[in-house]
């Protein structure tokens, strides 16, 4: 009798155990539709800021409820990237306090953080560096950690007073070796740093134009060069268009070459690109995008990325767009 009652407890038991995971696996199906559906509503609006901050206050309380659902996850999740979309920098730096140093969610931050402060006006760009300073000790999370390295990784390779921090970390990055992408990005960072640095020589390489005629690097020496990397699918490549067109139509051939590569797998939509934006100067397609030879050669992780190349052969910019592009390319032309 005794083994009897035992056998049916357990049986209860398990039951309850399964009721109880298919309900909130029902529940958790049922929230991650209702996330999804915002997204195509802040879609269908424009991204207008005062939706998706709705939302996002309304997935944090979520998650703060129900941190450890699959929902909540999912929860958090978008409420970092609406937090960064509309710069609510406030919010991100309360939601960080809350999560634990080991948590998944930490991979999501980096990114999210870094369009909050870009965007929110009683923030700096340092400010950003700093905060992912002190989480890169904060956190245990290995995919965590490496998402924040990465990070500073890509703001101190911009100046060449950090570089040696910039090494530092990435060394960090590979020794972690939480995944391919994060091993294969910092040693990437490392060629750069040591190969592709201001003065140093640029790579040369030969290549077919997307209208069949061949590009030589070598053949434009004694000009200044823009390498301009980007893609249809890039937002913030965008506004950098008629930035390069102006620069086109203000400087002469010989003074200035220009050439776009387009890390691009739509060969159909980019051609209908070029035409409906009068993209005329020399354009390389890389259909194999990161992996392909030129954005390998000069360790292209993010667009836009351009590189400018002095008459000697020697790199004298790069990570440089808008304003600061033209600028430097008017004091460069007008000094030569």
């Amino acid at each position: 009798m005794n083994i009897f009652r035992c056998t049916i407890l357990s049986l209860l038991i398990i039951v309850a155990f399964n009721s109880k995971g298919l309900a909130q696996a029902e529940v958790d199906s049922a929230y991650i539709d209702y996330v999804n559906s915002s997204w195509d509503e802040v879609q269908g609006t424009e991204k207008d800021d005062s939706i998706q901050t709705k939302y996002a206050s309304e997935f944090y309380k979520y998650y703060l409820n129900n941190g450890e659902t699959v929902a909540g996850e999912k929860a958090i999740q978008s409420a970092l990237l609406m937090w960064g979309n509309t710069g609510n920098a406030a919010m991100m730096d309360e939601a960080i306090t809350k999560f634990d140093p080991d948590s998944d969610v930490w991979s999501w931050v980096p990114n999210s953080l870094g369009n909050a402060y870009a965007r929110d006006s009683s923030r700096t760009y340092q400010q950003a560096i700093d905060k992912f300073k002190s989480l890169k000790d904060k956190i245990t999370n290995p995919d965590g950690k490496s998402a924040i390295l990465t990070s500073l990784v890509r703001a101190y390779k911009r100046n060449p007073n950090t570089h040696k921090k910039a090494l530092e970390y990435a060394q960090q990055l590979v020794n972690i070796n939480e995944s391919e992408w994060y091993v294969d990005f910092g040693l990437g960072a490392i060629y750069e740093l040591e190969s592709l640095g201001i003065g140093q020589a640029a790579p040369e390489f030969t290549a077919t134009t997307y209208h069949g005629e061949e590009f030589n690097l070598t053949d434009h020496k004694g000009k200044y060069i823009i390498l301009d990397f980007w893609a249809t699918w890039c937002g913030p490549c965008m506004p950098e268009i008629p930035v390069i067109k102006s620069l086109r139509d203000t400087y002469p051939e010989e003074d200035l070459a220009i050439v776009s590569i387009a890390l691009e797998e739509d060969s159909e939509k980019y051609d209908s690109f070029l035409t409906e934006k009068g993209m005329t100067w020399p354009q390389i397609l890389q259909e194999k995008r990161w992996e392909d030879e030129i954005p390998t050669l000069y360790n292209v992780g993010g667009i836009p990325q351009k590189y400018i190349i002095g008459p000697e052969g020697n790199i004298v910019a790069k990570h440089l767009r808008g304003e600061r592009l033209t600028a430097k390319m008017d004091t460069l032309i007008n000094r030569k």
